[in-house]
């Protein structure tokens, strides 16, 4: 036998020997061979000899190349490319020896079930030398396939075959695999069946009150909880929704919604409908019926919530109860002294006068409608206001309608979930639990703070919560990329009708790369240029979501083309650096509504010069806005009369060959200047506008004309005839500050 080192020398010369041998025929690419002899060591080294005179060997790292020199070979230069044609052949079609070493750091793309075809093709390996590698693999069951486009079966044989190959397997998806769309399973929280009859037990009344602004809402609460609210109101007028329990004289304990009345809160009064059993809208005897009274009577209607009507401020000399209920009456407003069903009590809610009826007539309407709940299915309810508190972080008062909530449970509201962590009544006590039809602050919401209105549903544990809140924001970002889709697919047109007409005209002009500036074609713009319309940007922070939702309902009716508002960021809480930052970047303003600016906040802002304005009642911040539209409107011109006279008679009077038109004309009021702009009015047609060239009296040329004094006066214009009965008016312009027209409805 061969020593080793001789074998594999031997080896690769018979290798050689027939890559030789093809050279002087038809070149043909043939199948590696080796070949193993029983020979003498002394024909080994025979051969060695006459191979390093004429081969081109392989070997040594990285397979690289090793030239022996053969100066017939090289001036061969047929001979040469063949070889070279022949040395990459052979490279790409090599299978792995014995003896070879690995290569360096190959990676191929592979699947799951892909077939030896498809491996051929991804490895650039031919196919029958694949095959004939796997069936000669051991220790793996291959006996399966039988043909070059089965699929294989496992992955084992894949690094298999890479092992053999020298290469790393990148296992991605099948390309060739239709794609699934993914389903979305529905993994939401619900509001639990209706409870059974048997599981019910009756329940205190939710009373709404509403009715226009000052009209004596907030006044009618505080009788009842013996407190003053309206003394610590924002100008004196309730611009928050607000949960309170009272306890009646007969011990029961009833929940009361206090609404604002004022125009902008709209939506906090649809919301304080749409969560109670029983409305009192409250009307001033004075006042009658405005307009919030006739809104909160359509949003009574649209819900279908039974109410009564309160008269209030009967002590008052003024009040006309007679005047307000035929008011009422052309409303549609049937009351139960003309024969219809709606209860109404006269009342004073100042002093308390017929406030015990009032409530005995909320106590017989709820028992007319047999009030129950169900205290032992999940608790559900629905989220009256929210926002952030220092100490406590993110509130939400939660009216309960259904089970009961104690602290250490789970709820989830829209985007956000929370972990009760206490829950505090309306005047600051800790509760230890919450029953149907009442109303207290939850603390611990995580994330943002749930938007009022939100449905509250009570889920098993956080894992289920989290849950909930990733299905419901994968269901948002699924709705929101359908709603751009119609968007994309009009862009996607407008692109390929672009690409259409320059297609068009290069085919046209016959240049396949026409230049800019040639044929109409102009280098489109990287940026955009910036529009010249003057911009408002502002940032909207308020002390409840309630609030923030007023001002955003406001801000959506401005309209108007002269300045364009931008709201760059909005929320619910303190101003903080990140507002300043974002005002900075677009140069804004901040508006906290009824909430506090911390000092270093404030010390930011001003180094950042980033106005940050305060204010506790909306019209206030409004009007500030309307100030700040004005102040960046163009100024308009403003055209004020200085004199005015009527033209008697024109004159045609010769100058050398030119005939000029003269107006004899008397100043009936102020006075006509040399210098300055006149106007030529007939009838409601202005004749000229501009200049005058003379101005006589008499003979002789002077600076101005006084009232009741004639002149000749001529224009620049020379063609201008005048005629009897025309209007002479001299006129100045000056420049006068825009006043901004935005009605945000109060």
């Amino acid at each position: 036998m061969l020593a080793s080192s001789h074998l594999k020398f031997y080896t690769n010369a018979c290798l050689h020997s027939k890559n030789l041998a093809s050279l002087h025929r038809p070149l043909r690419v043939v199948t590696p061979f080796l070949v193993f002899k029983q020979i003498s060591v002394f024909g080994v080294l025979e051969q060695q000899r006459t191979f390093s005179n004429t081969l081109t060997c392989y070997g040594g790292k990285d397979r690289k190349q090793k030239m022996i020199k053969n100066k017939a070979l090289k001036k061969d230069p047929e001979a040469k490319a063949e070889l070279k044609k022949l040395e990459r052949t052979q490279r790409s079609h090599l299978t792995v020896t014995k003896y070879g070493k690995k290569s360096s750091g190959k990676k191929v793309e592979v699947w799951d079930n892909m077939s030896l075809d498809q491996l051929a093709e991804q490895t650039d390996i031919f196919v029958d030398d694949l095959f004939d590698l796997v069936l000669d693999l051991k220790f793996i069951d291959t006996d399966y396939i039988q043909s070059e486009s089965q699929p294989l079966r496992n992955s084992k044989l894949l690094n298999m075959i890479a092992a053999k190959l020298e290469y790393k397997n990148i296992f991605i998806a099948d390309p060739n695999a239709p794609k699934k769309e993914k389903i979305l399973v529905d993994k939401d929280a619900r509001r639990s069946p209706p409870p059974l009859e048997k599981d019910l037990f009756p329940r205190p009344p939710v009373v709404t009150i509403m009715g226009h602004i000052d009209h004596g809402k907030t006044s009618l609460l505080d009788f009842l909880r013996k407190s003053r609210i309206v003394a610590g109101e924002a100008g004196g007028i309730t611009q928050h929704i607000g949960a309170f329990s009272v306890e009646l004289e007969s011990g029961e304990t009833v929940t009361i919604i206090d609404t604002p009345g004022h125009a902008a809160f709209t939506a906090m009064r649809t919301r304080g409908a749409t969560s109670t059993d029983i409305v009192i809208l409250i009307i001033d005897a004075c006042e009658g019926v405005l307009e919030q009274t006739r809104e909160s009577l359509r949003i009574i209607r649209q819900t279908r919530v039974p109410f009564i009507v309160a008269l209030n401020k009967i002590d008052k000399p003024s009040a006309n109860v007679e005047i307000t209920k035929q008011q009422l009456e052309a409303e549609g407003v049937i009351l139960e002294e003309k024969g219809g069903d709606i209860q109404c009590v006269q009342i004073s809610a100042l002093h308390g006068t017929n406030v015990k009826q009032l409530i005995e007539a909320v106590l017989t309407q709820a028992e007319l409608m047999e009030l129950k709940c169900d205290v032992k299915g999940k608790a559900e309810g629905v989220v009256i206001e929210s926002q952030m508190e220092q100490g406590l972080g993110k509130t939400a008062t939660v009216l309960l309608q259904r089970g009961l909530l104690n602290a250490g449970g789970f709820l989830v509201a829209g985007n956000s979930w929370c972990k009760v962590r206490m829950l505090i009544g309306d005047r600051g006590e800790r509760l230890k639990e919450l029953r149907p039809s009442q109303a207290a602050k939850v603390v611990g919401w995580k994330e943002i703070v749930p938007s009022a209105g939100t449905d509250v549903l009570a889920v098993e544990t956080e894992a289920r919560a989290k849950e909930v809140i990733n299905y419901r924001h994968i269901l948002a970002m699924k709705e929101h990329a359908e709603a751009q889709g119609e968007l994309v697919a009009e862009i996607r047109e407008q692109d390929r009708e672009q690409y259409l007409a320059f297609r068009n005209m290069k085919r046209e002009s016959g240049w396949f790369k026409p230049r800019f500036g040639t044929m109409g074609l102009e280098r489109p713009k990287e940026t955009t240029a910036d529009s010249e319309q003057p911009v408002v940007a502002v940032v909207v922070k308020g002390d409840v979501d309630g609030s923030v939702e007023a001002i955003l309902s406001c801000l959506e009716t401005y309209q108007e083309d002269d300045v364009k508002l931008e709201i760059v960021h909005f929320g619910v809480g303190q101003v903080t650096e990140t507002d300043i930052t974002m005002a900075q970047s677009f140069d804004g303003i901040i508006y906290a509504f009824n909430t506090a600016v911390p000092p270093n906040i404030q010390k930011l802002a001003d180094t950042s010069r980033v106005p940050v304005r305060p204010y506790s009642v909306i019209y206030h911040l409004i009007a500030d806005l309307k100030q700040e539209f004005s102040s960046k409107m163009a100024p308009v011109q403003v055209e004020d009369i200085v004199g005015r006279a009527n033209v008697l008679k024109e004159f045609l009077i010769k100058d050398k060959k030119d005939v000029l038109n003269v107006a004899g004309c008397r100043v009936v009021s102020g006075k006509i200047p040399r210098i300055g702009t006149v106007k030529v009015v007939r009838g409601d047609d202005i004749v000229y506008l501009g200049e005058l060239a003379s101005l006589k009296h008499m003979k002789d040329e002077v600076s101005e004309i006084s009232q009741n004094q004639e002149c000749g006066l001529r224009v620049a214009d020379s063609e201008v005839k005048f005629q009897e009965g025309d209007i002479i008016l001299a006129i100045e312009k000056r420049e006068e500050e825009n006043i901004c027209k935005w009605d945000p409805g109060f």
